[in-house]
């Protein structure tokens, strides 16, 4: 028997069938002698080859399932996303920039502040019939938006007799499509389990905004809005329940730039994690029933203790258990899909909103209300469908070496955008590296909407506090302010006289003030002076540009920074140009702070024009440019 000899590399069914009759054949053939295919012999053969291969089929695909490329269930291949760490991703909402405006009566020559109100977060509006949502309350009163940008505009109306009656208010307002629900469950004993699940009710699900647990069991009515934004009773969504520290606002400490929050990290043991299923819906897991070791110090020096519970032991907390006889709220927000995504000007109709104007008249009030409009001045971009499968597997693919760390610069420039917005953004970030210290530099913009060095210590505190969490132990976080270089720039050009002067000029600065608009360039960025000249060129009316000159305007209402580009003169600082182009630094950007006085066109007569650099020749109707 030892020395018999069985195939292992046979798996298909003719072939399996083909090694039992040559095994019986060769080891029984005084048993078996008969081997026609009607005979009983051949059924057992059959049946024993039919299962042999079946069970290869079965354990093929056992093992294929467990390879990214090759498993084809939907579950497998989340299954494996789960090993690598990566979270995937739902159905995805769309996004647009609204304008909200409101009409205000004048008071002297200016706007009645006292009816300056404010729309609170997760007021709607809509469009097509799709729902957008406010993720921020909109304060009518500020200059700045929720993460401190300027975003008010003030416009005075008059009547027949110019006479001034009120103002419109508008503020520029991120929307995010989808509407907020409210899930509650009552905790019953059987609930109280380690690493409990919960699904919720739909499979649209966007996301969760807020958790609550509260004691008892009687609740008519869903918590308020102002219990879901507190700390009191709250949960904590994690990536991982072994993961303790989340970024909060810290309500002890006051902010030093409107709009913005202080932030800082809190240790956390009442959190959560979730996912979605194969099938679409959102499961949420809470904890494991382990205490942090800080909980667990506190409630030794209740007792009279003081020990080091990490002397002795690695301690993981893995979340609180929910507690019996109490009930939990949970706030998510559902919609998303392709769907969501509008054309410009279509989001304009006011839904269900919380508006509240305290002003003395109510009839003022009510009328300022009453004024609400908006309307998108951006399409509606970014919704997506719940991943296919295959997409799915490609997210896994290549996301799955991505570590929650901070390595490379990169991974810094990302980490700075995804901090929660309430806690404030830079309007531009150079990020640099030189011997293990990471150097931040950072701009902000003013009211006006211009960049400028004054950065809050808020913002800056804040991101070294959020950046402290992902940071390699031996990298050092430097944060600065980065340079602004205030240009001013005259134009020389050559119109038709057969076109409006006036308005051909006034085009060119609306040319040149796009050009260096702050939200169109990006720390770094050279200023390649020729594709300035061929767009003033391709204006209609334009017949040429004689010349540009650019000059560092420093001092009083200007940024003191000036370019590491040599001057033509030192006196005026004018700028001289290197291959037609203006290099910055790394830590540099350009701008033109107050266009309508810093953009100087000069118009020139052909006839007398230098053409110091270049000329044309005009053969045939073609233009030569030199």
């Amino acid at each position: 028997m030892a020395n018999r000899k069985i195939s292992y590399t046979t798996r298909d069914y003719q072939g399996i069938r083909t090694e039992l009759l040559n095994y019986v054949k060769t080891y029984y053939p005084e048993l078996i002698q008969d081997f026609n295919d009607a005979s009983v012999f051949s059924v057992f053969i059959d049946l024993n080859a039919a299962v042999a291969d079946n069970l290869h089929y079965h354990i093929d695909r056992s093992i294929q399932e467990t390879v990214l490329q090759y498993a084809q269930q939907r579950s497998s291949i989340y299954n494996i996303a789960r090993t690598y760490g990566l979270k995937l991703p739902g159905q995805r909402p769309s996004v647009a920039l609204v304008d909200f405006s409101i009409t205000v009566p004048a008071f002297g020559d200016k706007e009645d502040e006292r009816y300056l109100g404010t729309l609170t977060r997760g007021s709607q509006v809509t469009g097509a019939g799709i729902v957008f949502e406010n993720i921020y309350d909109i304060d009518f009163t500020s200059p700045y938006n929720a993460q401190g940008f300027p975003n008010r505009l003030k416009i005075p109306n008059f009547n027949a007799n110019n006479v001034l009656i009120n103002y419109t208010i508008t503020k520029r307002e991120l929307v995010v499509n989808g509407i907020t629900k409210v899930f509650k469950r009552v905790i019953s004993p059987n609930d109280v389990r380690p690493f409990f699940e919960l699904f919720l009710p739909e499979k649209n699900v966007l996301g969760i905004t807020s958790v609550l647990l509260k004691s008892g069991t009687e609740y008519t009515n869903i918590p308020t809005a102002a219990e879901f934004l507190g700390v009191s009773n709250k949960w904590y969504e994690v990536d991982a329940l072994a993961e303790d520290r989340v970024f909060v606002e810290d309500p002890t400490k006051v902010s030093d730039q409107p709009g913005i929050k202080v932030g800082r990290y809190i240790q956390v043991n009442d959190k959560f994690i979730t996912e979605y299923t194969p099938e679409g819906y959102m499961k949420m897991t809470f904890g494991g029933g382990s205490q942090s070791a800080d909980e667990q110090l506190r409630e030794f020096a209740r007792n009279g203790y003081v020990l080091n519970l990490n002397k002795y032991s690695n301690n993981f907390a893995l979340g609180s258990v929910l507690k019996s006889n109490s009930t939990l709220f949970v706030q998510y927000r559902v919609g998303g899909g392709t769907v969501s995504n509008l054309g410009v000007n279509t989001i304009t109709q006011i839904g269900t909103v919380s508006f509240f104007v305290n002003g003395p008249s109510e009839n003022v009030n009510t009328s300022v209300v009453n004024s609400l409009r908006c309307t998108n001045v951006t399409a509606a971009i970014g919704g997506a469908n719940f991943p296919t499968t295959e997409e799915v597997r490609n997210l896994v693919a290549y996301n799955f070496s991505a570590q929650n760390r901070a390595v490379t610069i990169n991974d810094y420039n990302s980490l700075i955008r995804t901090m929660p917005s309430q806690f404030g953004a830079p309007a531009k970030v150079a990020i640099t590296e030189e011997n293990n210290k990471i150097k931040i530099q950072m701009l902000s913009y003013d009211d006006t909407g211009s960049l400028t060095e004054v950065v809050s210590n808020t913002l800056k505190n804040n991101v070294a506090n959020y950046l402290s969490n992902y940071r390699m132990i031996n990298d050092y976080i430097s944060l600065e302010t980065a340079n602004v270089i205030d240009l001013g720039i005259n134009i020389d050009v050559v119109l038709d006289n057969s076109q409006n002067q006036g308005a051909v000029i006034s085009q060119i600065i609306n040319i040149v003030t796009e050009f260096f608009s702050p939200l169109s360039r990006e720390m770094g960025e050279n200023v390649f002076v020729s594709e300035l000249r061929k767009l003033i060129q391709s204006e209609n009316g334009v017949i040429a540009v004689s010349d540009i000159q650019f000059f560092n305007l420093v001092g009083g209402q200007y940024s003191s920074s000036q370019t590491s580009q040599k001057y033509i003169d030192p006196v005026t600082r004018q700028i001289e140009l290197i291959d037609d182009t203006i290099f910055a630094q790394p830590n540099q950007i350009y701008q033109v702070r107050f266009p309508n006085k810093d953009i100087n066109v000069r118009v020139k007569n052909l006839k007398t024009v230098n053409f110091s650099w270049w000329f044309i020749l005009e053969i045939n109707g073609l233009s030569f440019w030199k």
